[in-house]
């Protein structure tokens, strides 16, 4: 394993977990509704710093035949430690244009950042690019995310990169409506609630399975705190539904599970344990 790389595989198809690099927030962002004294606490019991949450973006690389998906792109320069997405594609021998679709969970900027090149043109210049319809149809309208738990600022930020990273792909783009094959044995399936439109994706191959549930779920600890919540679930109602969902699948099933965010390479499974869920990385 490479620090920010790592090919696995499910079934016959070869993937690579790709680092764009780490983000750090408040730990009141991802945990907002916790009382301080409980959230310090765990956190000691977890041996993790008490005010900043270090927040992995794990990319996904998928080699399905002759196609080659992209999942999530990146923040590009949000941040001094982010946007290494490209440097490590090209670590990995891979030129953007041989990628042939680029799926985008969701249109938060630590997923599009990546999708235009310096010149404001797409950076797959070869992709389709897809996201759900829902996605598209919310980010576009300039949406001015009242009832949310996220200051001025961030709500700033989110919409102007929707506003500034989506219109140029749009004679790329493809949109999504419900569930749907993407390419033989990728799905999307609809997971809203972090925002109206995200999505997850499931890939399977010859009885091997991965659920991708990108940011319906943002740290391990949320699988022990089921109550716990964050400030970006733009509907906190569906995002409770959705994870809910998500987590029961990937337990009853003992599937594979990649989390956006989750420690490097985002891989493992999910247990339940004391009525809980409860994360088992990946052995690296």
């Amino acid at each position: 394993m490479e620090s920010n790389r790592e090919r696995f595989s499910v079934g016959e198809i070869q993937c690579v977990a790709i680092s764009d690099g780490t983000f750090s927030y408040p730990t009141g962002w991802f945990f907002s509704n916790v009382p301080q004294e409980q959230l310090e606490g765990s956190l000691r019991d977890h041996d993790l710093p008490l005010n900043q949450v270090v927040s992995p973006y794990t990319c996904l690389l998928v080699n399905a035949g002759k196609e080659k998906v992209l999942i999530d792109t990146g923040a590009d320069g949000l941040a001094p430690t982010t946007g290494d997405l490209m440097k490590n594609l090209k670590a990995e021998g891979i030129t953007p244009e041989e990628i042939t679709t680029v799926v985008l969970t969701h249109a938060h900027p630590d997923h599009i950042g990546g999708v235009l090149d310096t010149g404001g043109k797409p950076a797959f210049p070869n992709a389709r690019y897809l996201m759900s319809r829902t996605e598209w149809d919310f980010w576009t309208a300039r949406p001015n995310l009242r009832g949310t738990g996220m200051d001025d600022h961030v709500k700033e930020l989110l919409v102007n990169c929707a506003l500034k990273n989506l219109p140029p792909l749009k004679p790329q783009m493809e949109l999504l409506e419900a569930e749907k094959e993407i390419v033989p044995e990728i799905y999307a399936i609809p997971a809203p609630g972090h925002t109206p439109g995200h999505i997850a994706l499931v890939i399977s191959s010859a009885k091997e399975q991965l659920l991708h549930i990108a940011d319906a779920v943002l740290h391990p600890m949320h699988l022990e705190y089921p109550a716990w919540r964050n400030v970006f679930d733009l509907n906190e109602g569906d995002a409770a539904t959705t994870r809910r969902r998500l987590l029961d699948r990937a337990a009853a099933d003992h599937t594979n599970v990649l989390a956006y965010h989750f420690p490097f390479p985002s891989l493992g499974r999910v247990m339940i344990h004391d009525n809980a869920w409860r994360w088992e990385p990946r052995p690296v």
